[in-house]
């Protein structure tokens, strides 16, 4: 049967959307997302949005379900252990993937009923806003949600362009311990301070 595509106004009025309710540190900078959002985690190196989303993906894979974590910037290398270990992440329900490709990745999670898919980062597996079409496609039925890491300089300029980030209903920019949260499911943007940075090459790692 085909997908519905026209409402009435009323139909509109009464019609009932599904949403996570994420806690509060969350919440603050998200909202209550859709159960199938996308999202768009970019900033500079060191300003904090890997271990923030590796933090989140713990969170997520205790409460809502399973996470796959596609690490390609990093691998699943002693980096990620270190960032396991320091920050105490151990959902049962989160997985950690060495670089898988976007076919690989679509593989998995054809056989594995995972609720968030994490990208680490979009430069580093060149996905693509196609691919990202793509994947919203092949999982149209699922509640499957979407974060994408990449790199950015700028508030409003990731280095993978415009297009991902057009793409996504939240945009979180992280620079040096801060993070400035966009989100459509929030009235206005937010700004939030996640760590203080004590030198060019030593950073306080206790976010929140």
């Amino acid at each position: 049967m085909a997908k519905k595509r026209i409402f009435s106004v009323k139909a509109i009025k009464e019609k009932k959307y599904q949403y996570l309710e994420l806690e509060p540190k969350y919440a603050h900078l998200m909202g209550e997302p859709a159960k199938r959002f996308v999202a768009l985690f970019y900033g500079e190196s060191g300003s904090g949005k890997s271990v923030f989303t590796l933090q989140f993906a713990d969170y997520f894979a205790r409460n809502f379900g399973k996470v796959l974590y596609n690490s390609h910037e990093e691998g699943a290398n002693k980096t990620i252990q270190d960032r396991v270990n320091n920050f105490d992440i151990d959902a049962k329900r989160l997985w950690i993937a060495d670089s898988f490709s976007f076919d690989e990745m679509c593989h998995y999670i054809e056989k594995n009923y995972y609720r968030l898919i994490i990208i680490d980062s979009v430069k580093y597996m060149s996905f693509t806003n196609e691919q990202l079409k793509r994947l919203k496609e092949l999982f149209a039925k699922r509640q499957l949600s979407i974060v994408m890491i990449d790199f950015g300089k700028a508030l409003g300029s990731p280095a993978s362009g415009i297009d991902l980030l057009h793409a996504s209903d939240i945009k979180l920019y992280f620079k040096r311990g801060s993070v400035h949260a966009i989100s459509r499911y929030l009235d206005q943007p937010v700004k939030y301070q996640l760590f203080t940075p004590q030198s060019a090459d030593k950073r306080q790692l206790t976010l929140f």
